[in-house]
């Protein structure tokens, strides 16, 4: 028996800057009033020509002479250079992570999606070629190469780092649900990754994922920061596919279909919190169980997953939250305290989306009457700690395997933290 898996959605170049400073006055000046309103926040995202309109208002209202987006960059990162680029997006970061945890099994990973044909599309090409993903349907056009600014603190939130992101659409705002065909839809694992920066494809949500599950896939729909719909409507829950009127208090039509073809959804809590309307974990998990879903998870950065599953394709599972490793906060820790940070938390959400992708496809292998979402929360908390210690969120090896072999080193602690506790 083989397993296929097909995704689509977010994939970039992340252009990094590790060591900004979020409580300086150059950050202050390009820091959000307000939801929506263009400016930068820890951990969220916002599109660059979004930032380019507040910086002009913001610096009018300040006095001072208008600056360009890229003079107050400078400012910010104190004129250094970026650190690195490296393939970014919570589609194809999830895929590379899972193919790479899958090496030796009888499983192909492949990715779908549209690139320019600048400068940037042919380095962003040169590294994924670093990877096992097969990359036949990822297709060149006319046009910028998505590209995402990541501006990382590794001092923020008490030592545990934060970022934020400036994103380039690009190219990926041509990219629709016309280019996924019927063997994207027929894989037996379909995941759509940070479709909220790819919108034509996000809109479809619903077709899409009705499609899959017609044709028998598991759906697994992994979300990022939706800046697009946040910017039409602070206020308003995001829709999980085009914005449109919520029936009473629960979502709109084509969001409630994506729901009930979503075997799994993948969010991190602030995603969680603006998807369902909710101001609370408690709320927002209350919401996701009505909603239709096969099962979810939220994470929220150095604190508890929270997961249920209510059948279908998977085990039920009662609400319940597990933790994180325990390890990865040791060690962050006492690099901290030695001063020699390595890595950040850029890619740690795709890569924990990336572990979940490679549990479900091993145990689709061995034909389990359910699946056990838990045994793949493992795999997805063990690959996220493993994100923490490499810069960006792709990891390249030197050889199959290698990869794998440090996720399972963290995937024992994190077995021995929880029989212990």
């Amino acid at each position: 028996m083989s397993i296929r898996i097909a995704g689509a959605g977010c994939c970039l170049m992340d252009v990094l800057y590790p060591h900004v400073d979020f409580s300086s006055s150059a950050f202050a000046s390009l820091r959000s009033r307000r939801d929506g309103d263009g400016g930068l926040s820890p951990g969220r995202l916002a599109f660059a020509e979004d930032v380019e309109r507040f910086l002009v208002a913001r610096d009018a209202e300040d006095g001072r002479e208008p600056r360009a987006l890229g003079e107050a960059l400078a400012e910010l990162t104190a004129g250094l250079p970026p650190a690195a680029e490296n393939v970014g997006g919570p589609s194809i970061v999830s895929l590379i992570h899972a193919a790479q945890m899958l090496a030796g099994e009888d499983v192909k990973v492949e990715f779908h999606g549209l690139r320019g044909d600048d400068a940037l599309g042919v380095r962003l090409v040169a590294l994924l070629g670093r990877t096992p993903v097969n990359l036949v349907a990822f297709r060149q056009t006319r046009g910028r190469t998505p590209s995402t600014l990541v501006l990382s603190d590794p001092s923020w939130d008490e030592g545990r780092g934060e970022r934020c992101f400036i994103n380039d659409l690009g190219a990926a705002e041509e990219f629709s649900a016309a280019e996924l065909n019927g063997r994207f839809l027929s894989a037996d694992i379909v995941a759509l990754g940070g479709t909220a920066l790819v919108p034509q494809l996000h809109d479809a949500l619903p077709e899409l994922l009705s499609g899959a599950r017609r044709r028998g896939a598991l759906t697994v729909v992994n979300t990022v920061f939706d800046y697009r719909n946040e910017r039409r409507d602070p206020v308003a829950p995001w829709p999980l596919g085009p914005a449109g009127a919520a029936t009473g208090s629960g979502p709109s039509s084509g969001s409630a279909l994506s729901y009930r073809n979503s075997d799994l959804l993948i969010m991190d809590l602030d995603e969680a919190l603006r998807l369902s309307g909710s101001g609370s974990v408690a709320a927002a998990a209350d919401f996701f169980e009505q909603s239709g879903v096969g099962a979810f998870v939220i994470t929220h950065g150095g604190e508890r997953v929270v997961a249920w599953a209510g059948g279908g394709r998977f085990r039920p599972l009662s609400r319940r939250e597990l933790p994180v490793s325990e390890r990865a906060g040791r060690e962050l820790a006492a690099q901290k305290a030695s001063g020699a940070r390595v890595g950040d938390t850029t890619g740690c959400g795709d890569a924990f989306a990336g572990g979940m992708l490679a549990s479900l496809a091993a145990q689709l292998l061995a034909s389990p009457p359910a699946l056990d979402l838990e045994e793949a929360i493992g795999w997805a908390v063990a690959g996220g700690a493993a994100a923490l210690f490499t810069l960006g969120g792709t990891y390249y090896e030197g050889r199959s395997g290698e990869r794998r072999g440090i996720v399972e080193s963290f995937h024992r602690d994190w077995l021995r933290q929880i029989r212990e506790t």
